[in-house]
């Protein structure tokens, strides 16, 4: 088998060579060119240490955080090439991390501590593909098996049970039963992991080709450890299981994606389309607070965005005349509600196993009448801000009032404009405040 390497790369592995060392390319590099997928980068792993890696490569700038690790980063061509020496890793403590870190000179020692068999290969041209846990055998299958015993591989880092999912839905392969079974015995070991390294695994997941695997974080009672709301009879896991995939048709936006992840989670039945109001009310009392992005690791304006915007994902779009449109504009602004209509007919258009479609198809014509509707604001330029009023806070001023009154006259006048456009003129505003 041959694999054709960047120049860069070979050129790291025979200047390491040159030097009396091995060098190959390991891991998800290694399984990309088997499954005809240009890898995003390259990690190289070598007999020699860090301190030889170090001298070997002198004239090249380069970077050592990780050296304690065993790994040197070198920079060429503004690209940087991790470098990481064989190792043996001890004990782990917490189901987190070896207590110690040993270098070895065998790189199928080095294999045998890595996490799935599709990532444990090795390859140099000189040498051609290791491969000794069947990582080939598992591409050829679809299939994500543990090296070795998963009990052991999860039980030194827990977070390999959600990266198990990871893999699942980025490659779209199943998970081997044994390692499955194990999955589910040992999910509770989620609980020692840090939430931003979760979160890291969760926002892969939910980006990938095959978001529906999402549905194993619930089935495994990953989830549950983590304490997000995962409280569903059989009949509203079936409806999220099976519409998961609405998830595609989302940009990869991860806050957007999130947000219509949440809508799905909150109807939880294609029956409850017609009952926005209750389950909104629902949503907020019952799930929310215990939402993916309330439990995990997120920024505070992803979390914002998706807690603030989910009450407009419940709108109902037939009682959406001009002045609630432009009521809802004045609070979200255009993009943001643009948005929101843009994710309700993605959900409209692709929900599965409907009875009566017409109703969707429906709903969705709907959400363009809305955008129509946001467009023809626009463009009469109808005036949904304070800032967008034939008066300000100046004029307010000369009329005698001061402090909270201004603010309080001036939403009063907004209030009328929104209702009723003619109005919008600075004598019959003054009018109106007198």
């Amino acid at each position: 088998m041959r694999i054709n390497l960047p120049k860069t790369v070979e050129f790291i592995i025979d200047t390491i060579y040159e030097n009396g060392y091995e060098a190959f390319i390991v891991g998800g590099c290694v399984r990309d060119f088997i499954l005809g997928i240009s890898p995003n980068d390259y990690d190289i792993a070598t007999s020699a240490n860090p301190e030889k890696i170090l001298s070997i490569f002198h004239s090249f700038k380069t970077i050592t955080n990780g050296i304690k690790h065993g790994t040197v980063g070198i920079i060429i061509e503004d690209s940087i090439y991790e470098i990481t020496t064989y190792r043996i890793e001890s004990e782990y403590e917490d189901n987190r991390r070896p207590k110690e870190v040993k270098f070895t000179k065998n790189i199928i020692e080095d294999l045998k501590r890595r996490d799935f068999t599709i990532n444990a290969m090795a390859y140099n041209y000189k040498v051609g593909l290791i491969d000794e846990f069947g990582g080939i055998k598992d591409v050829n299958q679809n299939l994500i098996r543990t090296v070795g015993n998963p009990d052991e591989r999860f039980n030194e880092d827990g977070l390999r049970i959600i990266r198990a999912v990871r893999f699942s839905s980025k490659l779209g392969f199943k998970i081997e039963e044994n390692t499955l079974k194990s999955i589910y015995k040992n999910s509770k070991l989620i609980k020692n992991i840090s939430k931003e390294r979760i979160t890291d695994e969760f926002n892969k997941i939910i980006l990938s080709e095959y978001p529906e695997k999402i549905n194993l974080l619930y089935k495994t009672k990953i989830f549950k450890y983590l304490n997000i709301y995962d409280d569903f009879n059989q009949n509203e896991y079936d409806y999220l299981s099976k519409n998961l995939p609405i998830l595609t048709q989302c940009n990869n936006k991860i806050e957007d994606r999130l947000l219509l992840l949440e809508y799905l989670i909150a109807n939880r039945g294609i029956n409850n389309i017609n009952k926005q109001y209750e389950q909104l009310k629902d949503y907020k009392s019952n799930i929310q607070p215990n939402n993916i992005v309330n439990e995990l690791k997120y920024s505070n304006k992803i979390i914002d965005y998706c807690n603030k915007l989910i009450e407009y994902m419940f709108i109902q779009e037939e009682t959406m005349d001009k002045v609630e449109i432009k009521k809802i504009l004045n609070k979200i602004g255009r993009k943001k509600f643009i948005n929101i209509l843009m994710l309700k007919k993605i959900y409209y258009k692709n929900m599965l196993d409907i009875s009566d479609k017409a109703i969707y198809y429906n709903k969705s014509a709907l959400v363009d009448e809305c955008i129509n509707k946001i467009n023809n604001v626009e463009k009469n330029k109808e005036c949904y801000t304070i800032r967008g009023l034939e008066i300000d806070g100046n004029e307010i001023i000369k009329l005698g009032y001061s402090g909270s009154e201004i603010g309080i006259k001036l939403n009063y006048l907004l209030e009328k404009v929104i209702e009723n456009p003619d109005l919008n003129n600075k004598k019959n505003l003054i009018n109106m405040v007198k």
